[in-house]
């Protein structure tokens, strides 16, 4: 007797953990797999976007491949907006908009591996490699607070920070000031937590969070802080060095590589 009620409640315990766990995964699992995605990311000092090829080492590791695009912005900014009708917006002490470029290479490890599916895989990964910031300056349409009918001045002007006796009428066009990037190399490391959480073993849905280390050569000029009056602060200063805090959405494909290889032969042997 004692025997049959310890299998129930060993069964029962069995049943609730996994129904607990979630929905139990039928469907044919690639473990031999390689996987790109792409990812929105929200960045502590702006946004951006990030593409990621990650080829399979063993059960537990990938090699990683990213390219990553961000805007950033400087935590001083403050918006304000043109005395004209118009109501143009822009930021006080902005000369440059700032692009970053990183690509870099790594690793991912499994931590926890998703068994069912309503599971999470946990994962940590870390890359570093070059990067490059590219600083175009921003230009305005402008035009004299004595004319009457505020009519554009010829020529759309680059953002002055001792600008006097100025109305701003509008951003100029987003392509000019191109031929005047500025380039500025540096280098970056990454390091971030991995939760997959997707019900299809084939397709990537995942949240990521960590942070991303980078210096430049230079300081990337994106304020103008030689006027008191638009740094309001002694000791502000555009960096060099930046910490960043980093949440991002992640989708994307596994990709099988024995089926590529067939899919591949397949395609010869019909073309012969």
């Amino acid at each position: 007797m004692k025997r049959r009620i310890i299998v129930f409640l060993g069964v029962i315990n069995c049943f609730f953990a996994v129904h607990a766990q979630g929905e139990i995964d039928i469907q044919p699992r690639v473990f031999y797999r390689n996987e790109w995605s792409l990812a929105a990311m929200l960045n502590s000092n702006g946004f951006g976007a990030n593409y990621r090829y990650g080829k399979r080492i063993n059960a537990d590791n990938k090699q990683l491949f990213e390219v990553d695009f961000a805007y950033m912005k400087d935590p001083k900014e403050r918006k304000s907006y043109s005395q004209t009708s118009t109501g143009a917006r822009y930021v006080e002490g902005k000369t440059n908009l700032a692009f970053d470029f990183r690509f870099g290479y790594g690793r991912q490890h499994e931590i926890y591996r998703k068994h069912d599916l309503g599971g999470v895989a946990i994962r940590r990964f870390y890359n570093f490699g070059p990067s490059v910031v590219l600083l175009k300056p921003i230009y305005y349409e402008v035009a004299d607070p004595e004319d009457f009918f505020l009519i554009p001045r010829p020529e759309p002007e680059k953002y002055d920070a001792y600008w006097q006796n100025v109305y701003i009428l509008s951003r100029a066009s987003f392509f000019k000031g191109f031929n005047e990037l500025k380039v500025i190399p540096g280098v970056f490391g990454k390091f971030g937590f991995n939760f997959e959480f997707g019900k299809e073993d084939r397709i990537i849905h995942a949240l990521e969070a960590g942070v991303i280390a980078e210096g430049f050569i230079s300081k990337v000029k994106i304020m103008d802080f030689s006027n008191p009056h638009i740094s309001q602060n002694k000791v502000a200063k555009n960096q060099q060095l930046f910490l960043t805090i980093f949440l991002s959405y992640r989708f994307g494909r596994i990709v099988d590589p024995y089926e590529v290889k067939k899919k591949r032969e397949r395609s010869r042997e019909i073309s012969y």
